[in-house]
């Protein structure tokens, strides 16, 4: 498979709306606190369902400011302690050092990767002071249970959503659902101004403190150049008097115009953003769903929904090393899921025993996330999955057969030099071709390129049915010229994503079909007509009902009831697929069209039978 550009864990591009917002503040004159910045503000708070927003230069400014105003206003003292989960940035536990306060690290849930409500009662003590709830990889952290225990202990809780925007939690958005809010805008986050951070909250006294400390811990009088402007003498005399009068002490995480007007121009956006998001997202758990023996796959709490800044896998036992070697080496870009346990810098600050930790001492080993942003195209996910289903397809090679392609060869003037230049062999376990004609001359050829020979008469599905061979699924591929090998590993990279049956169509977006005479469009009128009128009764979805080359699941083959051939029973097939809700998906595939009147008489006589399978079909539904 040729190897695609780097993929990414984010995004950014530069839309016409960010570049003329830029322009507006440089044109202004204005690069510090001011408009661009109040704007952003006002409206990403009021997004995340609060009445104050600030703005610093970045998520970790945020969170420190937030501490660092809660130690301030409620008195702690240092040394006093914070619960922090076991699976995190670095940057949540390193602000409580930074505040001179105690990192308490809890253990973190196995499905969700956040902190384990049910576990940090048991490590609350008289000196602990707060919880920080992370909401990692777009996902909301369970808060009723960690705002419950808060209320019981009196505990403030600081929510770190530097992963997470615009997501909620039983209907309330990330941010709101405790005493300051905290979130980043860095690059690969979900709202990306380069550099940025916001903290959010519905305590003004909160909100002042915290704006105070982005500014150096100025008094909050002035904090900026607009806040002496249309003031009385006797105003202005007290501004004065204050603005450079310093009650806290602050920082200087402020940020410019710039990123700001980056910001207002993302938020304009970012109902698609998070829908497409989410949509990629649930297409790679489709496709990966095949691989739910060796990998944890993204979960949605029960009454959230998930933004989807990452797409988090962990391996069920094995070490993630290999998959991620491998993923990497395809230009698939991964990354750890930061766990605190095992951090350099943690060895001599901190007392830390990894078995106290199991859940993030598994995450650490066997877990890993790539990107499922929303500049992601079809193409990019479908690549994704192939380089999956590559490594897997591997593993399962190492246990037993799982694929058989099998080629049909009823046309004997066919050349089979460009089909065998295409046979994905890293993809199948094994090829066999079936020979209806004993004197087929190309059988030496077959045989030369090690391909298994099979003589065969009546339809080649019910002989492969009928056969002992041990696969998991297999490929019918009709060797007459008329379909694209190269489209052999898209359906079987599709099988091994799980999928029960997977039909070549040439009726899909990106299909084609080219026909010779006026005839061949009659029959692909056909079999769209007897596809629709099976569509409408069974409630089904496919494009193609008849189509040859296909792939299906062995026990899905050895289930088939159906006693005719041909196409009645590839018609039968579709039918008993959708009555009984097989999963199916379909590819667009090549199609040259050059039928004898052989073929054409053929089908016509497949009319009445399919008419006839259909009634029966309908009358036993």
């Amino acid at each position: 498979m040729e190897k695609q550009p780097v993929i990414g864990v984010g995004t950014y591009v530069a839309t016409p709306r960010a570049k003329e917002l830029v322009l507006k503040a440089l044109d202004a004159n204005r690069l510090s606190y001011g408009p661009m910045s109040k704007e952003f503000e006002s409206s990403f708070s009021g997004l995340h369902g609060c009445r104050f927003g600030v703005l610093s230069n970045s998520g970790t400014s945020a969170l420190h400011i937030a501490i660092a105003a809660l130690k301030e206003l409620h008195g702690w003292q240092d040394g006093d302690e914070i619960l922090v989960p076991a699976c995190t940035f670095i940057a949540t536990s390193n602000v409580v050092l930074h505040n001179n306060l105690t990192p308490v690290f809890v253990d973190v849930e196995r499905d969700f990767y956040e902190i384990d409500p049910r576990q940090i009662e048991a490590h609350i003590t008289p000196k602990t002071r707060a919880i920080i709830p992370v909401h990692l990889y777009g996902l909301p952290a369970d808060m009723d249970p960690i705002s419950e225990l808060a209320q019981q202990y009196d505990l403030k809780v600081i929510e770190d959503s530097c992963e997470t925007m615009f997501a909620t939690y039983k209907g309330r958005v990330v941010g709101s659902l405790s005493d300051i809010g905290c979130f980043s805008t860095y690059i690969a986050h979900l709202i990306v101004t380069g550099v940025g951070g916001l903290n959010t909250t519905n305590n003004p006294d909160y909100a002042i403190k915290v704006r105070s400390l982005v500014n150096h811990g100025r008094d909050s009088i002035y904090l900026s150049i607009d806040d002496d402007d249309e003031k009385t003498d006797q105003e202005l005399r007290y501004i004065i008097e204050r603005r450079f009068s310093f009650v806290s002490l602050g920082h200087s995480f402020r940020v410019t115009e710039m990123e700001a007007a980056l910001g207002i121009a993302q938020l304009e956006e970012w109902e698609p953003m998070i829908e497409k998001r989410g949509s990629n997202a649930q297409r790679l758990i489709r496709s990966l769903s095949a691989y739910n023996e060796y990998i944890q796959l993204p979960q949605i709490r029960a009454d959230c929904t998930h933004s989807f800044m990452m797409f988090p896998i962990v391996l069920h036992e094995q070490n993630k090393k290999d998959l991620v070697q491998h993923l990497e080496e395809n230009g698939i870009e991964t990354r750890d899921m930061m766990t605190l346990i095992r951090q350099p810098v943690y060895r001599n600050l901190l007392s830390i025993e990894e078995d106290d930790y199991p859940a993030s001492k598994w995450i650490t080993d066997n877990g890993f996330y790539i990107g499922c942003h929303h500049n992601l195209s079809d193409s990019d996910l479908d690549y994704m999955s192939d380089i999956f289903s590559q490594f897997w397809m591997t593993k399962r090679k190492e246990r037993s057969d799982t694929s058989l392609l099998v080629l049909i060869l009823d046309e004997p003037t066919t050349d089979l030099s460009h089909l065998l230049e295409y046979i994905p062999d890293e993809l199948m376990s094994d090829t066999v071709a079936l020979v209806s004609n004993p004197e087929d001359q190309r059988i030496d050829l077959l045989e030369r390129q090690k391909i298994r020979i099979e003589k065969y008469t009546g339809d080649p599905v019910r002989f492969v049915k009928e056969a002992e061979w041990n696969y998991d699924y297999v490929i019918f591929f009709p060797a007459n010229g008329s379909y694209d090998p190269r489209d052999i590993a898209k359906v079987s990279n599709m099988m091994a994503s799980g999928h029960d049956m997977v039909v070549a169509s040439r009726f899909l977006s990106g299909g084609m079909r080219h026909a010779e005479n006026q005839n061949n469009l009659y029959r692909s009128l056909g079999n769209r007509f007897f596809t629709s009128l099976s569509n409408i009764l069974f409630l089904g979805n496919m494009t193609d009902t008849i189509s040859r080359f296909r792939a299906i699941r062995k026990h899905r083959l050895q289930s088939i009831v159906n006693e005719q051939n041909g196409y009645p029973l590839l018609f039968g097939l579709s039918i008993q697929a959708m009555k009984e809700r097989w999963q199916i998906n379909e590819i667009p595939t090549h199609e040259v069209v050059t039928l004898s009147s052989s073929h054409m008489r053929k089908a016509w006589l497949s009319v009445i039978p399919m008419l006839l399978r259909l009634c029966k079909e309908w009358l036993s539904k």
